[in-house]
């Protein structure tokens, strides 16, 4: 005889509906550490030691533009395209004779090849309620999915 009408069931239930619910919204994120891989700055190449720290510097300033438009564009796991997307540039004014085509290029070539590594994300746990919402977006994919399927069927 579960859930005979006594007033501390009805408190059960709304006990177990809060529980699920901060269940489900608490979740992992994951984010581009700020601190530059050693994978990502290869200075083994610049003979002097004024070429190196210019390196660093630009090395530093696209990984700045990784963490702060890059990483919200490109989710972690997700493929990044072939060519530098419009949003890896360098703004300030200061890197603007240093940083041509060919080295923004150099950069997103090693920026490909360190996005996978475990060492450049960090996993933290945050507070997430778009799983509430995001449901009516599956639904109308899959109507709309329905839709065009029937559609194309001629009765």
């Amino acid at each position: 005889m579960l859930f005979i009408k006594r007033t501390f069931d009805k408190l059960l239930v709304l006990l177990a509906v809060g529980v699920a619910f901060c269940l489900l919204s608490y979740r992992p994120k994951s984010h581009i550490n700020a601190q530059i891989p050693p994978e990502f700055l290869d200075a083994s190449t610049v003979a002097s030691a004024r070429q190196r720290a210019v390196e660093e510097r630009l090395a530093k300033a696209y990984w700045d533009c990784v963490v702060n438009n890059i990483q919200w564009k490109y989710s972690y796991g997700s493929r990044l395209p072939q060519d530098p997307p419009p949003e890896f540039v360098l703004t300030r004014a200061d890197f603007a004779a240093e940083a041509d085509l060919s080295t923004r290029t150099r950069y997103w070539r090693k920026l490909q090849h360190v996005w996978y590594m475990p060492n450049t994300w960090k996993k933290q746990y945050e507070w997430d309620t778009t799983w509430t919402t995001t449901w009516k977006d599956q639904v109308k994919s899959v109507g709309r999915w329905l839709y065009s399927r029937l559609s194309a069927i001629r009765l």
